[in-house]
């Protein structure tokens, strides 16, 4: 999967997003429920040391220190509750202080007087202690001109494994969030994507035989199905460009047949007439070949412009591709004993395709032709028609000259030849492949060549398969 990509990178920002999402929820949650359960554990605390101030103190502090102590034991139980009390007169006498808690998780001796408790109201520190933190409450308070600090406190253990399961359960559920994060990235970036995948789908289906399909058009509303209808608007000036041209190409042609024919005849007339010098008989020969070639291009791009404009499509006969490859070769072995070339068939079994009889079989004499031209003395060239579902293909291929790798990609476009090939063969005009792309096109096929310079070409064309029963 390309990182670039876009679909990778929505997956990844709201993968992100949502990472960062549960990472802020959690964090203020944690702190949040911390703040709440350590103001409860306040409030109560608050409320006992008011309690003390307000009412056991006053009923107590005539009496001895010790009645203060059976007073607060009775009421709290500061060590059975493993709370920790302490009250100290102004100056640091201390008038009572509890024991040691149940479960050991502090020791009342060792948590530090307070320096002074502002104003009338209860206020809270944390003391850290051997084993853990006490959260301690105290407030000022007098009694008969006596000043008290006031003091209750407990151990933060509660809080702290609430926070700690609160914790864990955060770590355990953020990869739970993140897997279901990218599953859902997946899903919404599809679903996000899926009008630019038909986008994609259908233009990859556009070409020059079937422009006036147009791309499908997302009722969205943004930037996609603007998109669509601007493609689609260009594709309206490319389909119109290309009919304009086409029919120039065909019009053209059409309106050369004649006067060539013309200056065909003529000439033919004179070089066959008695009387001419032999000079001038020598140059009406070469203006005669000439004029050939340049009818055999005129009827080539005419053959073009009726392939563009559909004349194929009208053709719907059922074919024996393998049949008509063997026949085809058989008319055309001469040319290969010429060159003691030796043909390999693999052409047996019947495959059906499809189209134009005549055109299809200018295929196949296109391609036997220039493998048999550029195949050297003696070379091994081999025909074969496979099924392949769903697609016939008929391959030629040889072990000829090659064609040059900068040459390859343009060998199907008009009037291309590469020089070495050029240097090599007779004169041609370039036409020949771009009639046989125009005919697999016309069929709903392709052709692709495969070539490395001096060890041959193997020429693939690939065409709609039809069942052998029926059509």
């Amino acid at each position: 999967m390309n990182a670039r990509s876009i679909y990778v990178r929505l997956i990844f920002s709201y993968t992100l997003l949502v990472a960062c999402a549960s990472i802020g929820f959690g964090a203020y949650t944690y702190y949040s429920l911390r703040g709440h359960l350590l103001a409860e554990m306040h409030s109560t605390l608050a409320h006992r040391v008011e309690h003390i101030r307000d009412d056991v103190l006053p009923d107590t502090a005539n009496a001895n220190p010790q009645t203060l102590s059976r007073r607060i034991e009775q009421i709290y139980s500061p060590e059975d509750s493993n709370r920790f009390i302490r009250i100290t007169k102004k100056g640091g006498d201390v008038v009572y202080l509890s024991g040691m808690p149940q479960d050991h998780s502090f020791d009342p001796l060792a948590v530090r007087l307070p320096e002074s408790y502002a104003g009338h109201d209860c206020s809270r520190m944390v003391a850290s202690t051997t084993g853990g933190h006490l959260l301690i409450v105290g407030c000022n308070g007098s009694f008969q001109g006596v000043g008290y600090v006031i003091e209750m406190g407990a151990p933060t253990t509660e809080i702290d494994g609430v926070l700690h399961k609160f914790i864990l359960t955060l770590l355990i559920g953020f990869p739970v969030v993140a897997f279901f994060a990218v599953i859902g990235g997946l899903f919404l970036a599809r679903r996000a994507l899926k009008p630019v995948e038909a986008i994609r789908a259908t233009a990859e289906q556009i070409t020059f035989s079937n422009l006036r399909q147009r791309l499908p058009v997302a009722a969205t509303g943004d930037a996609i199905e603007h998109l669509s209808r601007t493609l689609n608007r260009m594709l309206d000036r490319l389909d119109q460009a290309y009919q304009q041209a086409s029919r120039f190409s065909a019009d053209a042609s059409h309106e050369l047949r004649t006067p060539l024919a013309i200056m065909r005849s003529e000439l033919e007339s004179m070089v066959n007439g008695h009387g001419l010098p032999a000079a001038a008989h020598d140059r009406l020969g070469s203006i005669l070949e000439e004029i050939e070639r340049l009818s055999g291009i005129v009827e080539s791009l005419f053959a073009i412009a009726r392939l563009d404009a559909g004349e194929a499509k009208t053709k719907h006969d059922k074919i024996d591709l393998s049949a008509l490859a063997r026949s085809t070769l058989e008319q055309m072995q001469l040319l290969a004993d010429e060159k003691r070339l030796s043909v390999r068939v693999d052409a047996q079994r019947a495959v059906y395709v499809m189209g134009d009889a005549a055109r299809l079989k200018q295929v196949v004499v296109n391609l036997l032709d220039n493998a048999f031209k550029y195949t050297t003395e003696g070379g091994v060239i081999e025909l074969s028609v496979l099924e392949k579902p769903p697609k016939a293909l008929l391959v030629v291929r040889d072990n000829g000259v090659g064609i040059p790798h900068d040459a390859l990609p343009h060998i199907f476009e008009r009037f291309y030849r590469a020089d070495k090939v050029r240097s090599r063969t007779p004169r041609g005009a370039g036409l020949g492949l771009s009639i046989v792309r125009a005919i697999c096109q016309a069929h709903g096929g392709t052709i692709e060549a495969q070539s490395e310079e001096g060890r041959g070409t193997t020429m693939t064309v690939e065409l709609p398969l039809v069942s052998s029963v029926g059509e």
